[in-house]
């Protein structure tokens, strides 16, 4: 009865102290009722102190807002009041209030200071609508905080928008590697990123941290990946060299190729093949010392003069071969004619050993029943 009477006689009261004093001794009512107060109380409460808002320093206003920040039943339209106020007044009713809805917090959040949305994105609840407003609208300060909160649901188009403001900010990639409901897509855009110090950090987090789990993942694509490639170029050779042998492509394609790529294997493979060779001896004579057997081998099989200087060109890379020396080995290539070439070729099949070559014979794979010997060139030493 006394406070109802103090109350009276403070409402006459119209200076700025006079409507600091109404304040206060309502809100004392207000939160003394907590247990018996309804509805028509808190909203009495909240016309009341509204009317008279606009007249109370900030001080003041500030004292209100942490009296009612906790309140569940605080009148709704004077906490989105404070919540919209300076930051002093706000931040304890936009951190704690349960009266703000999301609705609410997305409105304050879409003309709010930094600060403001700072203080949203510490709340231990919030709906991908708020967040998208916080990620949209935040700095680097606001972003790194929303995404550290797990309490904060957030939606994939905000977490591809958080990966890309962390391209350049070390604290938001930091938070994003914790997030155990960031997006595969996301991640995977994420990892390139990382810092050094991160991603030893990633790979410390164990096997069920989602960006380890897209490491795994990945390196495991990667290498299906690495082993279909090397299948097809395999496959790829293999119809090449198949199309050279049937005469169906000219030779110099495949010389061509396999020389300016440095596949030095391959191109054994299709010169053994067109001269019934064995290919790892033939591979020995793109790198001997004297290249006699090797230009007979090119010669007889067709190989054309520019062609050949790839093949020599690809030697050069391997073996040291100076100027005047290549040059003089594309002369002698080019005065060796195809049918002395050819026979050549077939002299040293018969006779076994020429150039400081021998013929060495290889095991194939037995046709029509009957074991079958290949010729092939080998090294003498």
């Amino acid at each position: 009865m006394i406070k109802l009477k103090k109350l009276t006689d403070v409402a006459k009261d119209k200076s700025v102290e006079g409507r600091k004093s109404l304040v206060a001794l309502l809100t004392d009512v207000f939160l003394e009722a907590k247990d018996t107060r309804g509805e028509q109380i808190s909203l009495l409460f909240g016309d009341i102190v509204l009317k008279v808002l606009g007249q109370l320093e900030e001080s003041a206003r500030v004292n209100l807002a942490k009296r009612v920040c906790h309140e569940d039943d605080a009148p709704h339209e004077l906490m989105v009041k404070l919540g919209k106020d300076e930051f002093t007044v706000a931040e304890p009713v936009l951190q704690n209030s349960p009266v703000l809805t999301p609705s609410d917090l997305a409105e304050i959040a879409a003309s709010g200071s930094a600060d403001h949305l700072g203080a949203i994105a510490g709340r231990s609840n919030l709906n991908k609508a708020v967040t998208s407003v916080l990620v949209n609208r935040g700095d680097a300060t606001v972003l790194t905080k929303v995404t550290e909160n797990m309490g904060a649901e957030i939606a994939d188009a905000s977490f591809q928008n958080l990966v890309e403001r962390a391209r350049t900010n070390e604290s938001i990639q930091e938070a994003l590697i914790d997030r155990p409901d960031l997006p595969d897509d996301a991640g995977r855009a994420l990892l390139p990123m990382l810092t050094e110090e991160l991603s030893k950090k990633v790979n410390s987090l164990g096997a069920d941290n989602k960006l380890t789990k897209l490491i795994a993942e990945n390196a495991d694509t990667e290498a299906a990946a690495k082993t279909r490639k090397l299948e097809e170029a395999r496959e790829q050779t293999k119809a090449l060299i198949e199309k050279v042998v049937s005469g169906d492509t000219n030779i110099d394609e495949a010389v061509t190729l396999f020389a300016r790529a440095d596949r030095t294997a391959e191109l054994g493979m299709v010169l053994a093949k067109v001269s019934e060779l064995h290919p790892a001896a033939v591979s020995q004579l793109l790198f001997s010392k004297s290249d006699k057997p090797l230009i007979i081998l090119c010669k007889a099989n067709g190989v054309s003069d520019e062609a050949y200087k790839d093949i020599l060109t690809m030697r050069a890379r391997r073996i040291p071969i100076g100027g005047l020396e290549l040059n003089n080995a594309i002369q002698r290539y080019a005065k060796m004619t195809e049918d002395g070439a050819r026979r050549s070729l077939e002299t040293l099949k018969e006779s076994g050993e020429a150039f400081g070559l021998k013929l060495a014979k290889s095991p194939a794979e037995p046709e029509d029943g009957a074991p079958k010997k290949n010729i092939a060139f080998a090294v003498s030493r």
